[in-house]
């Protein structure tokens, strides 16, 4: 039975995912999940039977969509990953990365990154993403938080597990462990999360207006679930330094910024229009600007419909006692006349 893999990803759909696609209004066809950050949708989807296009402007997102969406059947061994790279390979590389050190992680966990980072570029295919996907793991699993955009003294207190467990009663030992143990604590998560669905699942790394430019078809359903503003400032520098190590960034343009997200929005609804018969929106209550005035700009558009379902979010294993609504805008195309 295939089971969707832990990912630690700020923003996850994952225990939303059954509510969104349920709401779609087909149960099968062709969905373009233009912002798919971890996948979790794009999986809930796949499971469901739909074809899939996953795409997001991260590097480390589009990884995770090569392994667990659009790979069917294969599969990681130990024995894959499991050689000698030359010492004058490692330490290239970890000058390269050496932008890391006392960053995110201590000097002799940068060197071990740089063995790992060496061995990803001599695996192929999906194996490689595999392997690609199991290193983010395994670098988001050392930070506390779970976010790239920790500020480096707080990561070295919240490392000490003396420290940790006075004031979280918890030691978090994980935090100190090798990358390479994580990532074979993981492995077997990973591979039992391929599956096949019978569907040609493809994935991307582009712009979204890059990706609607160069979508040939029309789709059944474009999926949005774009970083929020208010609640996801600054998004690509939580994830963003996994991409710089694989020197994969590329430009894309950024919907967390409050002042210019409608209009931004609005851009982008217009680019889909003839390229999809529906177009379904992830926000929550706390988005600015607010639902109302999303609503009101896509009426232009076709008919809008809302559902609305409450939610609590969990951040540090805790419940935040803000309880948020969650919110799925879905609008029927005007067809043109």
């Amino acid at each position: 039975m295939s089971k969707y893999p832990k990912i630690n990803y700020i923003g996850n759909k994952n225990k939303l995912t059954d509510w969104i696609v349920d709401n779609f209004p087909f149960k099968e066809g062709t969905v373009l999940d233009l912002f798919c950050g971890g996948c979790s949708v794009s999986y809930a989807l796949k499971e469901k039977g739909y074809r899939v296009y996953s795409n997001d402007a991260l590097y480390s997102n589009f990884v995770l969509a090569k392994a667990i969406i659009e790979n069917s059947n294969v599969i990681l061994k130990t024995e894959d990953f499991d050689f000698d790279i030359p010492k004058k390979e490692i330490l290239k590389k970890y000058k390269e990365i050496s932008f890391l050190e006392n960053r995110l992680y201590f000097p002799n966990e940068v060197e071990e990154l740089a063995e790992l980072v060496c061995k990803s570029e001599k695996l192929e295919n999906y194996k490689k993403y595999l392997f690609l996907s199991l290193i983010r793991r395994s670098m988001i699993r050392k930070i506390p938080y779970s976010r790239m955009n920790v500020p480096w003294d707080q990561i070295v207190k919240l490392r000490d597990e003396d420290y940790s467990y006075a004031k979280y009663k918890r030691r978090r030992a994980y935090h100190n462990l090798p990358f390479i143990d994580h990532i074979y604590d993981n492995l077997d998560n990973y591979n039992d999360s391929v599956f096949n669905n019978n569907q040609d699942n493809k994935a991307f790394n582009k712009d979204a207006f890059e990706m609607i430019n160069k979508l040939t078809e029309k789709v059944d359903i474009i999926y949005m679930d774009p970083p929020y503003p208010a609640t996801m400032n600054k998004y690509g520098d939580f994830y963003g330094m996994y991409d710089s190590i694989f020197n994969k960034e590329i430009n894309y343009i950024n919907f967390s910024e409050n002042n210019k997200f409608l209009e931004n929005l609005e851009k982008l609804i217009v680019k889909c229009l003839p390229k999809t018969k529906y177009i379904v929106i992830s926000e929550n209550n706390k988005t600015k600007p607010s639902i109302s005035e999303i609503n009101n700009m896509l009426s232009k558009y076709g008919k809008v419909e809302i559902k609305e379902k409450k939610h609590q979010y969990k951040v540090t294993n805790k419940e935040n006692k803000n309880e948020t609504v969650e919110v799925l805008i879905i609008l029927q195309v005007k067809e043109n006349k």
